[in-house]
């Protein structure tokens, strides 16, 4: 595919406000795989958190008009993390309702002190999450860049080494290194702004 790619102005938040199923793909791929690991430090099995994972993207879908990305306050990641913890209370207070004849009082109990993994983030937490949703959105990128102006980007942004470096390797001028690294930078800007913590 070309670099010149039409890319709408529109973050990717704002374009599933505006019902853009491709955007609401992307956000699920982002998405998807931080919510199955946040579902797994509840001990969820499969098919719980199947159940989770679709009753989560259902409450985005539901209410994205309400989310406001106030970063000093919050961030879509924290606001779908709420939604995960949200629904997976939802789905273990049924089981224990369905549940009742055989736990009873101990069932109870045992719910009410169930621990929060996703209480408290560290630090180390916080980046890890964000890493795996600046990777997904690479993923999704990728095939609209030159294979070689990607490889470029990637020893600039990634393994932080010079334009000119990188340049000078591939055989390339420097300028269109930077280029591609201003090129594809921006389209990940598009796709992440306002859904990633800033730092």
């Amino acid at each position: 595919m070309n670099d010149a790619i039409d890319v709408t102005s529109l973050s990717l938040l704002g374009r599933a406000r505006a019902n853009d199923q491709e955007a609401w793909n992307q956000m699920v791929h982002l998405y998807g795989p931080l919510v199955q690991k946040w579902c797994r430090q509840f001990g969820l099995n499969a098919e719980d958190t199947a159940d989770v994972f679709q009753e989560t993207f259902r409450t985005v879908s539901r209410h994205i008009e309400d989310f406001s990305p106030a970063r000093s306050v919050a961030s879509f990641r924290s606001w779908l993390k709420t939604i995960v913890r949200t629904r997976t209370i939802d789905l273990l207070r049924k089981s224990n309702r369905q549940g009742v004849a055989t736990g009873g009082t101990a069932a109870q109990m045992m719910m009410a002190d169930l621990a929060d993994p996703l209480a408290a983030d560290s630090e180390e937490d916080e980046e890890s999450d964000n890493a795996l949703v600046v990777q997904r959105a690479m993923e999704l990128i990728k095939s609209e860049f030159d294979p070689r102006n990607w490889k470029a980007f990637e020893q600039v942004a990634l393994h932080g080494r010079s334009a000119t470096e990188v340049a000078a390797e591939t055989g390339v001028a420097a300028q269109t290194v930077r280029q591609a690294n201003y090129r594809i930078r921006r389209r990940l800007k598009l796709i992440l702004e306002d859904l990633v913590d800033s730092a």
